[in-house]
């Protein structure tokens, strides 16, 4: 076998790509790439559903030191401008430091994989053994040849879009977050839904000595300055006085139909964003990106991966078009404010 071959190529080195990484059989030739470095603060707000908590826990993987923070927000109070009501969910989410969370998935992926950085996917050619990717470093190409390519890259997926041209790709919006310092952040997650600000919503989250606030935009013209408008209103509801320590930016995938959803073909799967799988209600990916990447991974096992593949992933999928009811009433004005007349998420 060359230098340039391997069993298995995963594209992104997300939740996603190193949960595939982790399940692939022992002896199993692996290459990870990332466009990036990841295992640094991502645009996200770090808290871990009790869906994302469970897929963890199905890996037999429990969280290290340190990647567990506090305070951590046992509700969700929702803030809607449009109805002027407002209402509070419990919740039993996991706080996370993004950055270290994302580290240690890492550290166990790079454990059973060759890990390449700042690694870019080009493009790729397949065969009916074999798919032949193009990727680059430092303005240096190559050709890297391997039995399974598994596109786990997010949002706006290059694989996805290379491989499968003809295959309408979900839609994207535009997240832009914010670290204030806080020495008292607001001690539940505060969601805010206001239409003439986001199509999406909005959040803050508490972490030590800070609160994120974010929010998710589909229609990405004048989303900065409509940024500044709901980063000015947390600043005046909450009273958050402190600097910006940090900001970011990225795409998030947004599915609205079944079709949107996508698990890949017989030499390509795709896991995560890149599928599609994500809740279209919350925006909640851990979960589904940690499930259908350890599924890619175990599929990758076997004569015929995407055969392997394909029960997992529909599930999965149900799971998501379950949500899509759901975020028409969450992000219908005239539903949302009738949910909220429940005690209870719809």
């Amino acid at each position: 076998m060359s230098d340039n071959t391997y069993d298995v190529l995963i594209v992104g080195a997300g939740a996603a790509g190193c949960a595939a990484a982790m399940n692939l059989p022992e002896g199993t030739r692996v290459l990870l790439v990332d466009r990036g470095q990841p295992a640094q603060d991502r645009c996200c707000g770090g808290l871990l559903a009790p869906d994302a908590q469970r897929a963890i826990a199905r890996l037999g993987l429990a969280l290290p030191d340190g990647v567990r923070v506090h305070p951590e927000p046992k509700a969700v109070h929702v803030h809607d401008l449009d109805s002027r009501r407002d209402q509070v969910y419990r919740r039993n989410y996991v706080n996370l430091d993004r950055a270290r969370f994302d580290a240690w998935l890492l550290g166990l992926a790079a454990a059973r994989a060759e890990f390449r950085p700042h690694t870019r996917f080009v493009g790729l050619h397949v065969q009916d053994e074999a798919v032949t990717v193009r990727l680059a470093s430092e303005g240096v190409e190559e050709e890297v040849r391997a039995r399974l390519l598994v596109g786990a890259g997010g949002a706006g997926s290059a694989v996805r879009r290379a491989a499968f041209p003809n295959v309408p790709a979900p839609e994207t919006m535009l997240a832009i977050q914010v670290r204030l310092a806080s020495d008292d952040p607001p001690p539940v997650h505060e969601v805010l839904f206001a239409s003439r600000l986001t199509d999406f919503y909005a959040w803050a989250i508490p972490k030590p000595g800070a609160v994120l606030v974010g929010s998710a935009f589909g229609r990405p013209r004048g989303a900065r300055e409509r940024f500044q408008q709901i980063l000015a209103w947390y600043r005046d509801t909450f009273g958050l006085a402190g600097d910006v320590l940090e900001e970011s930016a990225r795409r998030l995938t947004r599915p609205h139909a079944r079709r949107d959803l996508f698990g890949g073909s017989k030499r390509v799967l795709l896991a995560g964003e890149a599928a599609g799988l994500v809740s279209p209600s919350s925006g909640e990916g851990l979960s589904f990106a940690i499930t259908s990447g350890a599924a890619a991974g175990r599929a990758a096992a076997g004569p015929s991966p995407q055969a392997a593949y394909e029960e997992p992933f529909r599930r999965l999928a149900r799971r998501v078009a379950r949500k899509f009811l759901k975020a028409r009433i969450v992000f219908t004005p005239a539903w949302r404010r009738w949910a909220l007349r429940l005690p209870w998420c719809p």
